[in-house]
């Protein structure tokens, strides 16, 4: 009986010692609905950079894609790939992004981190002022990974603001996602137009946004805004751009005169952080963690969500030096910068789970 106290403690002593010394050292289960593929390779790619920035750390990373746009029974399958994965031998911590793959890493042993994106809290709005019957569902099992986890990641604060219980918006951290700096950074315009065969003098407004989620991104209120803009001298285009490979994006931030942000729900938008890490201006309804970006860059504008109001500072935008200094953005937000933040969320899981 002594000899198997001892074993037991000498086990518990290794336990703390893997998860207080930074030195050894972690193995990562990563876990997403969300990934770029060869169909889409800017589907999830947040998910991909982050994860590869987490791996350029001396971290082990391992990436489990569900793939629920083929069929919602593959979250179902997934539990138990899961629960076969997920492993101590082969791993020290999960970490699922989207609260529904949260749900979904809810039913294996080891600790969970589950970073929460968007709708999956807040739901995706119907056109109609409700959200989708689905994304109902989808919020409630969120709110179960919430109350799983051992740690939890809001993009935003308006996110964690939406957790439905205290302690799990107490416990929850801020950090959204990072920006690859050496590929988002300022570069020249007209080369960039060249490039994109843009004629020097046209203003340009991107809204880099599917037209699929048009009711969320609120392609209604953008359109609206700029006939209002185009009201007598000022002519600007409205650019819509998606399906763009994320390496070629830079251009298009570069060949653009400002960013337009009119949507109902945002978490913490990439589109923004980017923009404004190649020091293009963003006019943006308060949404998500915007807010917060915007007042590092002066030059942007933050408007009320209203047609007229966008165009008044759409105007302001293109009168002005249509550039902004992004360089706050870009310290703040490089991708080792956010990826040490989320290791210390991996360690605080793993004590947690110690201290059980």
């Amino acid at each position: 009986m002594a000899r198997l106290k001892q074993r037991t403690r000498s086990q518990a002593e290794e336990s703390q010692r893997l998860t207080t010394d930074r030195s050894v050292p972690l193995r990562v289960l990563a876990v997403t609905n969300m990934y770029p593929t060869t169909e889409d390779p800017s589907y999830g790619v947040f998910v991909a950079s982050q994860m590869a920035s987490i791996a350029d750390l001396g971290i082990t990373v391992q990436v489990e894609y569900v793939n629920g746009r083929r069929s919602d029974w593959e979250y179902l399958r997934a539990i138990w790939r899961l629960r076969r994965l997920a492993h101590p031998e082969a791993f020290d911590v999960v970490h699922a992004h989207y609260g529904l793959t949260g749900f979904v890493a809810g039913f294996q042993r080891l600790p969970l981190v589950v970073s929460f994106c968007g709708d999956d809290l807040l739901g995706t709005p119907d056109g109609a002022g409700r959200i989708t019957r689905k994304s109902r569902l989808v919020v409630r099992l969120s709110r179960i990974a919430a109350c799983r986890a051992d740690s939890i990641i809001c993009k935003s604060e308006q996110l964690r603001a939406a957790l439905p219980r205290e302690y799990e918006r107490r416990r929850a951290h801020v950090i959204g996602n990072g920006v690859d700096t050496q590929r988002f950074s300022p570069g020249d315009r007209a080369g960039a137009r060249r490039r994109l065969g843009i004629s020097e003098g046209e203003s340009l407004v991107l809204f880099p946004h599917s037209l699929k989620q048009r009711a969320v991104k609120r392609f209604d209120l953008a359109e609206a805004a700029m006939r209002e803009l185009n009201v007598g001298e000022m002519s600007a285009r409205l650019w819509v751009v998606n399906g763009v490979a994320p390496g070629q994006m830079p251009d298009y931030y570069r060949a653009a005169d400002c960013l337009l942000v009119t949507s109902d729900h945002e978490g913490s938008p990439n589109v923004v952080k980017e923009a404004l890490c190649c020091d293009l201006p963003v006019v943006s309804v308060e949404v998500g963690d915007v807010p917060r970006w915007i007042e590092l860059a002066p030059g942007c504008q933050l408007v009320c969500r209203d047609s007229g109001r966008i165009a008044v500072g759409l105007r302001q935008v293109l009168e002005g030096p249509r550039r902004v200094d992004g360089s706050r953005i870009r310290r703040t937000l490089a991708l080792p910068v956010v990826a040490r933040r989320v290791t210390a969320v991996y360690r605080e899981a793993m004590q947690k789970t110690r201290l059980r």
